[in-house]
């Protein structure tokens, strides 16, 4: 019998029949009604054990008894799913009989002291049971027996074992009140298919059919499997590809099958023959909108994209249709009536939609819900709404208030829904929020730190960014690797008061050391980061005896004896400011910020002298290198995380030194533009999950300065060289740019293209995706033709971790490069073959996103 049957059956015997009762009737309250509830005793467990049913019952003891607080007291214990029944006695306790204990003796549910599974050979045993909803360590219940064979037979049916039965069969040991579980599986043969045939189709060839079908034929690259499941959702497939081609009648009459089996096959080879009725190609005839006072129809007709006479897509039609519609339930109109009717046309084969309209009254919005809270406070997510109590409602407003609530970062997943309010004509929208991790503790291994630093870092990071359940983030880290250790702490609140005014601050301590760095050729200048007139002028490194030497090497390190390594210091401390401006297309976001930072270079100035001018001068005493950064952002896109659908564009501007002070002096600016577009969605883990494709180029230079300079003591505008170090320049950093490159160091220029398809594989774990990108640098800002610059191409697939503080990527590369009008392939060590240039790369990059 049914275990909530018998819940049903017992609750009667009891308002009927118990001496007790909380659930006896009388014309006054019982007297246990208003009492406190001072304590609970529990009786009859045999395999549930008792401090699970003392976790419910705890936080009801101090409550005042009512009916109302026993019943959610009964949905907890039977929402465990371990109890057939229970009952419950009301007894007098305390001082003058003011208290209550209750008194509840159990009746459970068998135990299922163990599930075996036999006869089954074509599936492994540990598959099937992943998939039971009773099993062993749970409590015998018919229902899930019975979903559990339903599961079963499908595992099987996805394998091809479409005539596959399961039977179940248990005993009880009334002693102990345990079952033991028996599924038996009957397999019978497995089917595959080994053709798969159309009859009845004229217009639309088989080939292109064939395409449509998630069933396929047994080959090498496919199993081939023959589920009957899988065919009825290929029938749909096929009309709905059919009504997409303007065949509105098209049916599918019959799928058989035929055993087309050898005596050498291990399965039943089959041939499925569906059996096609195609009928005529119809055409669009246009969608009329009938009723319609509130809007004209020259409103609804700007809103279809389709052209009458075009070929029939039903499919498109239905988003046309919603689209005509969505401009009332924009305006609040949700509680018009619309009914469509179909109009034929047999002479010029045309079909025309007719929504008929029925207008009523526009929906005000009585009140606003948010649900699911447990740390954040209402304001964080009410501020995020797009309407507010008393506006008109609108069905775009409602999800664009949704997609906010989820680009706050604090949840992972929102859901909404209306619901009628209390008087005529108003509506409650409601948001349903799972609010995710807010604060971390994290330590561990990262992937990261300098562009040619050792790769692998310890982290240790703690960070809240919802503190308090204001909405604020607090962030303390620490990054240590054998070359690199820093510490920051920084705070940002993204509101101030009502308005999207974000403010951060932010400190960082930095020590990195950079090993085989460039020392000074004896003889030699030191490197200012330009080049003078004259060959014989410019100076070269430490192991060279002049600078044509060097360049005749094509620029190469020296050997290691020649080289040097310094420790690098960098304290500052930064400020930061935004604004948001939100619009229905997208949000602006204009942002600024000032860093104040301290820099030391050390070494033995007895043994080392180093090339480039800037650490001799950052050696020399601690020095300040300021910036000042300016940013411009449109958002377009539907999600900042998951993103897809929608646009990125950005420009920012990086002023350091010049009137700010300090040695590093430059103008950076970078803009880049982004697109993202799904191609289709599946379903992963039971959500949607969608493959997107992504287009990404940006454009960064470095910008001459107006400084006073620190050899010339002049005030002038200088080359950006002239102010920066080689990790303040451009560079191809090998893992976001040009993945499976050298670092290329110095650059004025760099242009950056990117195409990119990319799927879930684990939801906010896991992703795989397949990319191709083309870079382009150049060290003089007089040469950014696009003939002018060297080109670093790069192709790959692979897998990206999505994980905070582990944004690894791996992929599959391989290299090219167009320089000094050659093109040439870039070998590498996997699928190496005679030639040089065959191979690919394995190359660990480190994924970042632009928001």
């Amino acid at each position: 019998m049914d275990k909530r049957l018998t819940r049903f059956l017992v609750s009667i015997v009891l308002i009927s029949a118990l001496s007790f009762s909380f659930l006896a009737a009388a014309d006054t309250d019982p007297w246990y009604v208003g009492k406190r509830i001072a304590s609970f005793s529990n009786s009859g467990l045999q395999n549930v054990k008792e401090s699970v049913v003392l976790d419910i019952q705890y936080k009801y003891i101090g409550k005042t008894f009512s009916d109302a607080v026993f019943n959610e007291l009964q949905g907890e214990l039977y929402g465990l799913e371990n109890f057939l029944y229970f009952l419950a006695d009301a007894q007098r306790t305390g001082e003058g009989n003011n208290e209550l204990q209750i008194a509840m003796t159990f009746y459970e549910l068998p135990y299922i002291r163990t599930a075996t599974i036999a006869g089954n050979q074509g599936i492994k045993t540990k598959d099937i049971a992943e998939v039971l909803l009773a099993k062993e360590g749970l409590f015998l219940d018919e229902q899930n027996i019975e979903l559990s064979k339903q599961k079963i037979v499908s595992l099987y049916q996805e394998k091809g074992f479409a005539d596959a039965t399961v039977e179940s069969e248990y005993t009880i040991d009334e002693a102990s009140n345990s079952a033991d579980l028996t599924y038996r599986i009957i397999e019978n043969q497995q089917k595959r298919i080994g053709q798969i045939v159309f009859e009845g189709n004229e217009k639309l060839s088989s080939d292109m059919l064939s395409k449509q079908l998630s069933s396929k034929q047994v080959s090498y690259f496919n199993s081939g499997y023959y589920n009957p499941l899988t065919i009825e959702t290929d029938k749909q497939k096929l009309i709905s590809f059919y009504q997409s081609r303007g065949y509105i009648d098209a049916e599918i009459m019959d799928v058989r099958t035929e055993d087309i089996s050898t005596d050498d096959d291990a399965y039943t080879r089959l041939r499925v023959v569906f059996t096609v009725k195609e009928g005529e190609q119809w055409f669009f005839g246009g969608i009329e909108v009938e009723g319609n006072t509130v809007f004209t129809d020259e409103q609804f007709q700007s809103l279809i994209s389709m052209k009458q006479g075009s070929v029939l897509d039903v499919s498109r039609v239905q988003r046309e249709i919603t689209a005509v519609t969505d401009l009332y339930w924009n305006n609040g109109y949700i509680f018009n009536l619309i009914s469509s009717d179909l109009v034929r046309s047999d002479e010029d084969k045309t079909v025309t939609y007719i929504l008929k309209v029925q207008e009523n009254q526009q929906a005000v919005i009585e009140d606003i819900r948010i649900e699911g809270l447990t740390k954040t406070k209402p304001y964080v997510f009410e501020r995020e709404l797009t309407f507010a109590k008393g506006d008109i409602f609108s069905k775009e407003k409602l999800i664009k208030s949704a997609q906010n609530i989820y680009n706050t970062l604090i949840v992972t997943d929102v859901q909404f829904d209306i619901i009628n309010g209390t008087q005529e004509g108003s509506v409650i929208p409601v948001f349903t929020v799972v609010e995710g991790n807010q604060m971390d503790i994290q330590f561990g291994a990262t992937f990261g730190g300098n562009v040619d630093g050792f790769p692998v870092s310890g982290f240790l990071q703690w960070s809240d960014k919802n503190l308090g359940g204001t909405g604020r983030d607090l962030a303390i880290a620490t990054n240590l690797s054998p070359d690199t250790q820093n510490i920051s702490i920084s705070f940002t609140d993204g509101w101030f008061g009502n308005r999207r005014w974000s403010n951060g601050l932010s400190f960082n301590f930095e020590r990195s050391v950079k090993d085989s760095a460039l020392q000074r050729g004896i003889g030699s200048k030191y490197y200012t980061g330009h080049d003078e007139i004259s060959i014989e002028e410019n100076p070269y490194p430490y192991g060279y005896d002049s600078y044509a030497s060097y360049l005749a090497a094509d620029q190469a390190l020296p050997s290691s004896r020649y080289l040097m390594s310094y420790t690098y210091y960098r304290i500052s401390l930064g400020y930061n400011t935004g604004y948001t401006f939100m619009f229905q297309p997208g949000s602006l976001n204009v942002g600024g910020g000032i860093t104040v930072g301290l820099n030391y270079a050390q070494y033995d100035d007895n043994v080392y002298d180093p090339y480039e001018r800037l650490i001799k001068l950052y050696h020399d005493k601690w020095q300040f290198s300021n910036r000042l950064t300016l940013s411009f952002a449109w958002d377009g896109r539907d999600l900042i995380e998951n993103t897809s659908r929608g646009y990125y564009l950005s420009q920012s501007f990086t002023y350091a030194g010049g009137i700010l002070g300090g040695l590093s002096n430059y103008i950076r600016t970078s803009s880049s533009a982004s697109g993202y577009l799904t191609l289709f969605t599946f379903d992963l883990d039971e959500k949607p999950a969608n493959v997107v494709f992504g287009v990404t180029t940006s454009l960064s230079a470095m910008l001459p300065q107006y400084y006073k300079h620190y050899d010339t003591d002049s005030w002038n505008w200088y080359d950006a060289k002239q102010g920066a170090t080689r990790y303040e320049m451009l560079y191809i950093d090998g893992m976001n740019t040009g993945r499976g490159f050298n670092v290329v160091f110095d650059q004025a220029y760099l242009w950056d293209n990117q195409v990119s398809i990319s799927w879930p594989l684990a939801h906010n774990v896991l992703s795989a995706e397949v990319y191709a990108s083309a870079t382009g640098v150049s060290t003089d800002l007089n040469t950014i033709g696009a003939s002018d610059l060297a080109w670093y191409f790069s192709a790959g697939a692979g897998i990206k971790l999505k994980v905070p503080g582990f944004p690894l990527g791996l992929y599959l590369v391989k290299n090219a490069s167009y320089i000094d009008d050659a093109f040439s392939w870039v070998g590498g060590n996997i699928f190496k073959g005679k030639s040089d240039e065959s191979g690919l790369k394995l190359v660990l990059a480190i994924t970042t996103t632009l928001y």
